[in-house]
């Protein structure tokens, strides 16, 4: 399912590349919200709540990673209960700002921190939030983000196999691109259009994305020859992919 990944990939980096220049180049006003925003990020980290709930509006909407939607006063409540080492975002960039009049609107990415123990959990995710003016000051009245499918499995080590028994040509749907798995530098590769990325040994006939939190399992004949795989998604559900070629 390589190109199911790549083909939103590729829409989205098409999408993004033409404002990535105006990103790097904000005007002073464009720049003004995203200092708010900054600012509000960093009174999060820190846990300072009297300045964190002066750039937030009384009826904002916080829309998690989740699927939830939880209130200015249950996110304070959230932030006064979890220390700023358990749950923190840090590191803002790549804004993307969109003015309409008192209105703006802001995107970017940052990582979100997560700490367990000795380990620090990260997550990379991009956030779009919603501000107005109000009495001359911007003020957050919507926020939502989300988690980059970035998996951070280990692969296993494959010292000298031939991948040859998997190569060939796949389709899930008959109006589908075909997807071309192929060999590159002595590593298994997956091929749909222009995209391409490399599949992960994950054991056996299991292979993995780095950008995809799912896996792909090969199947079989009675002869032992492949035949397709099937693309576990991460919430369980599986979507087959034949070999045509």
């Amino acid at each position: 399912m390589r190109y199911l990944v790549g083909l939103l990939a590729a829409l989205c980096s098409t999408a993004i590349s033409g404002n990535m220049a105006e990103a790097q180049k904000l005007s002073p006003a464009e720049q003004e919200v995203v200092n708010v925003s900054k600012a509000r990020m960093e009174a999060a980290a820190n846990r300072d709540m009297a300045a964190w709930t002066r750039y937030v509006g009384e009826d904002c909407i916080f829309s998690t990673d989740g699927g939830t939607i939880a209130t200015k006063a249950q996110m304070l409540e959230h932030y006064k209960k979890v220390p700023a080492n358990y749950d923190r975002a840090l590191d803002p960039h790549d804004h993307i700002v969109h003015l309409y009049g008192d209105t703006a609107i802001v995107n970017y990415l940052a990582t979100n921190h997560e700490q367990f123990g000795n380990t620090d959990l990260t997550t990379e995710q991009r956030r779009t939030e919603t501000f107005v003016k109000r009495d001359g000051s911007w003020l957050l009245i919507a926020i939502q983000w989300d988690d980059l499918p970035i998996n951070h499995r280990k692969p296993t080590v494959v010292e000298g196999r031939s991948y040859t028994e998997y190569l060939g040509e796949y389709k899930s749907r008959p109006e589908d691109d075909v997807e071309t798995v192929f060999v590159k530098d002595g590593k298994l590769w997956s091929r749909t259009g222009t995209d391409q990325g490399e599949w992960l040994h994950a054991g056996g006939d299991t292979f993995f994305f780095k950008d995809d939190l799912g896996s792909s399992t090969f199947s079989r004949d009675d002869k032992g020859r492949v035949t397709g795989y099937t693309y576990h998604r991460c919430d369980g559900q599986d979507i087959y992919n034949t070999k045509i070629k």
